[in-house]
């Protein structure tokens, strides 16, 4: 293969890994943005829920005592 065409091979090679990964690229910053919004809104959900229900609260309030009595007994 001469020299020219192994540039025009390199061109259309470099080309089309371009394109590939802009494609996976958006693909994957897309997955990344989605995500991020579904924990915000699992982490707004769980907050307001347990600030205005109070047996949510208190649910929450005895994981929290449970979990911090387990560890500090666990030492």
């Amino acid at each position: 293969m001469s020299n020219a065409g192994f540039y025009i091979f390199a061109l259309v090679a470099v080309i089309i890994a371009g394109l590939l990964l802009k494609n996976l690229v958006s693909c994957l910053i897309r997955t990344i943005v989605i995500v991020v919004l579904l924990v915000a809104l699992a982490f707004a959900y769980w907050f307001l829920v347990g600030q205005y229900d109070p047996e949510m609260k208190e649910a929450v309030d005895n994981a929290v005592e449970q979990r911090s009595y387990d560890d500090s007994s666990a030492k």
